[in-house]
């Protein structure tokens, strides 16, 4: 194991399938994506929210057909709710191999970042101290943190990265000024924005050093290889279904001994223990349905519908998307005028998921001109919005973000690069 959390995928001798056939399959499943097979559309903007597959869409009208109901309410439909969220809750524990976590819901990542942040500011036991979190992050394993502890007077550190890699700098946490204690340490496991998985360990032994809280956002990791939370050991661990084909459904894995201790801001009537008392109001339960059936369906891909196939399944689909990632970066690369952001060290681990820009032509213009030839991408600074201001994209609006996902087919690839040597050709031509 090279990395903290990211546990090696076991694959059994003589599996049925390749890692390459898993991805056919699931694109199969994937409506959106046949719809646009159809049409010569490529998705590349898997980062922003990948497609739902179809057990998770028919899950959710399902729920929505058969009957509705709060939790506990003495009906059919009261049991249907109460079934489909602990069923999910399990699934997401072995997912994660998260036995010693409880699973709160919420409307985003964001939101329950925010509540976990006003519940452990609450906690902190004196004025002063420092929240650390690095260039990488989403605004939201930043803001979430800093805010709600700057009311307490702490302050914040930011570890840089290298300029060539974009990994964290070395050494970075040696420099971090400790006095008045560490509140909280927050890390991605895998950066939205250009892809980096940084070390979580190093993260982790930091913050278990100075007895601080340490969160990580696993939003973007996960669609790509879920953390072994066990191996791990964050306190915290965020994700979102709706980046691993399933709706939009915010998801926390907790700490049980941390959650009994929490004090969340909720109503007075609302359940005092447990992942109840971070779920403010009542949930988008057809939502849930339609996650626990995502997480079944792509374990259902290797012939083990559950969140511990769910888990091999999607660590296989990222060991290939990240094979092909690292030869796409390298196409691009090629290409007059193209600057690709990192992906240039074998020994610094990357999501598939490639931030370039084009000389001369703004990345917004980049992101039109590639929906003309049918290959969607998203452009901007994807709220990692202190990354960019430290690369100098932040004036130029941002990035031009490819993200493969593992319904992504090698044919789409061919129209990504085709497509942009179009772009790029025609800009030349006109200059």
């Amino acid at each position: 194991m090279s990395r903290k959390g990211f546990t090696p995928r076991r694959t059994a001798p003589g599996r049925a399938m390749t890692d390459e056939a898993l991805g056919a399959r699931l694109r199969k499943i994937t409506p959106a994506v046949l719809r646009g097979e159809s049409r010569g559309w490529s998705y590349f903007d898997g980062p922003s929210g990948t497609q739902m597959i179809e057990p998770a869409i028919a899950a959710t009208a399902e729920l929505s057909r058969t009957g509705l109901a709060n939790r506990s309410n003495p009906s059919p439909a009261g049991d249907e709710t109460e079934y489909v969220v602990a069923s999910a809750r399990a699934e997401l524990q072995a997912m994660f191999h998260a036995d010693a976590y409880d699973v709160a819901f919420g409307q985003n990542m964001t939101s329950l970042a925010f509540a976990l942040g006003h519940a452990f500011a609450r906690r902190w036991p004196r004025d002063g101290g420092t929240v650390v979190v690095t260039v990488l992050e989403h605004s939201g394993n930043v803001d979430t943190w800093a805010q709600p502890f700057a009311e307490r007077g702490v302050r914040t550190a930011t570890i840089d990265v290298d300029d060539r890699t974009l990994d964290l700098e070395a050494g970075g946490y040696d420099r971090v000024d400790t006095g008045g204690g560490v509140a909280l340490v927050a890390v991605t496991a895998a950066a939205n924005s250009v892809g980096v998985k940084p070390d979580v360990a190093s993260a982790h032994d930091f913050a278990r050093a100075h007895d601080a809280l340490f969160v990580v956002d696993g939003v973007h990791a996960t669609p790509h290889g879920p953390l072994d939370l066990a191996d791990a050991d964050p306190d915290v661990y965020l994700c979102s279904a709706y980046k691993f084909y399933g709706p939009h459904v915010g998801i926390a894995l907790i700490k049980r001994d941390l959650l009994d201790e929490l004090r969340p801001f909720k109503v007075v009537p609302a359940p005092d223990s447990g992942p109840d008392k971070l779920e403010t109001g009542t949930q988008n339960h057809e939502a849930i349905a339609g996650l626990s059936a995502a997480v079944c369906a792509l374990g259902g891909l290797a012939g083990r519908p559950s969140g511990e196939g769910a888990r091999d399944v999607l660590h296989a689909l990222g060991e290939v998307d990240e094979e092909v990632a690292r030869g796409l970066a390298e196409d691009l690369r090629s290409l007059a005028g193209v600057r690709v952001f990192g992906h240039e060290d074998d020994k610094t681990t990357y999501a598939p998921t490639i931030a370039f820009t084009v000389d001369g032509i703004p990345p917004d213009e980049v992101g039109v001109a590639l929906r003309r030839h049918g290959v969607f991408v998203t452009t901007g600074d994807f709220y990692a919005t202190r990354l960019a201001r430290r690369l100098g994209v932040d004036a130029s609006g941002g990035w031009v973000r490819v993200g493969l996902s593992g319904y992504t087919s090698r044919e789409d690839v061919d129209r990504l690069l085709g497509s942009l040597s179009r772009v790029v050709g025609d800009r030349a031509a006109r200059a």
